[in-house]
């Protein structure tokens, strides 16, 4: 039995080097196939696009300050 939680896309850079960008679980990562032999990928969560949604999603100020301003 199997199950599909996510999906990547192959991309090749400009250095001719394979790898594979996509979404698991609604999270970003990035995959690449192992060192040893090339059964396995192995995924990596991407952290820079992690913080990089974070910061996007803050509020400026803080949820205390919009109450202030509606006072």
């Amino acid at each position: 039995m199997s199950f599909i939680i996510g999906k990547v896309t192959r991309k090749v850079s400009k250095q001719h080097n394979e790898y594979f960008t996509g979404k698991v679980c609604n999270l970003p990562v990035r995959a690449s196939w192992a060192k040893k032999g090339q059964d396995d990928l192995c995924l990596f969560l991407d952290t820079e696009k992690i913080n990089f949604l974070s910061e996007q999603n803050k509020v400026p100020g803080g949820a205390g300050a919009q109450q202030e301003n509606k006072q």
